[in-house]
């Protein structure tokens, strides 16, 4: 399963770009927790989860993103890039196992990174087609 997608934003668009990826993950029903340069983004619940395994409900079931931005190379920002990193976050004991965990979480995976990528996208913030 893919637990990794980039975008390429200008870096004089990077604030506002983590904003909209919060609002987007925001509307995926996540609970979004920001500090600079990084999001948290949160959902289900981790205790249900665990006890519960793939017979938890789909909307119930934990799941934990990040969203992360970094800027390499040059300290101008003119014609400089910065990268979103979105990763599917390790849940730690809280997992749901087999093929109909495994299944779930890619549907969630697409689900969320599409949302990110078309907010990105409609704002006119996507510098390259992410990398998948």
């Amino acid at each position: 399963m893919e637990t990794t997608i980039e975008y390429a934003v200008h870096t004089g668009d990077r604030s506002a770009a983590m904003e909209l990826a919060g609002a987007a993950l925001r509307s995926a029903g996540h609970r979004v927790d920001a500090a600079p340069g990084t999001i948290v983004a949160e959902s289900g619940s981790r205790v249900l989860t665990m006890l519960l395994g793939a017979l938890v409900h789909p909307a119930r079931e934990y799941r934990r993103y990040e969203l992360v931005v970094s800027t390499a190379g040059s300290r101008s920002t003119a014609g400089s890039r910065s990268t979103l990193t979105l990763r599917h976050a390790d849940h730690g004991p809280a997992v749901v196992g087999g093929s109909i965990g495994a299944d779930r979480r890619r549907e969630h995976w697409r689900r969320v990174s599409r949302a990110v990528e078309g907010s990105l996208r409609a704002a006119g913030l996507l510098v390259a087609p992410g990398g998948r």
